[in-house]
């Protein structure tokens, strides 16, 4: 179920904090869209903003957290059309810009230094480093990593 507070803007807000954590600050939309399902789901968020947690990759925090990534495919169903529409948010507010296949940060709005954006949206850029890091990996085996299948 989208809840209210999982929303496009919240959305874009996490697709900046993954951009900006990312190599080249250029994710494939294909990896985009597994954004909004990680970063909207308080328990993996929860691993992700944590400093002292280690996270090496998708299959160690698979491992480390299965209850978390029970109900990911679920999320990715769910998320699919605001995940969509946070991605055409972000480029029409100038954040992103679409080039070839792949989303790119062309500058940032949000910061974690601003308090009035709440909490849900610090705790999202929080864990920016780590999804970033999870995000570098092939995107084939990050759908099959989480069982999501196109």
């Amino acid at each position: 179920m989208n809840r209210l507070y999982q929303n496009e803007l919240i959305g874009t807000i996490a697709i900046q904090s993954a951009l900006d954590n990312s190599i080249g600050n250029s994710l494939s939309l294909a990896k985009v869209m597994l954004v909004l399902p990680l970063l909207f789901d308080k328990a993996v968020r929860s691993v992700l903003k944590r400093k002292n947690s280690v996270v090496l990759g998708s299959k160690d925090l698979l491992i480390s957290n299965p209850v978390a990534f029970v109900t990911i495919r679920a999320r990715y169903e769910d998320l699919t059309i605001t995940s969509l529409n946070a991605i055409i948010l972000a480029q029409e507010m100038g954040l992103v810009t679409l080039v070839g296949n792949c989303l790119v940060l062309k500058k940032k709005i949000f910061f974690p230094n601003n308090l009035e954006i709440g909490k849900n949206a610090l705790d999202i850029l929080a864990s920016g480093p780590k999804v970033g890091l999870i995000l570098s990996e092939d995107a084939a085996d990050l759908y099959q990593t989480f069982r999501i299948e196109l």
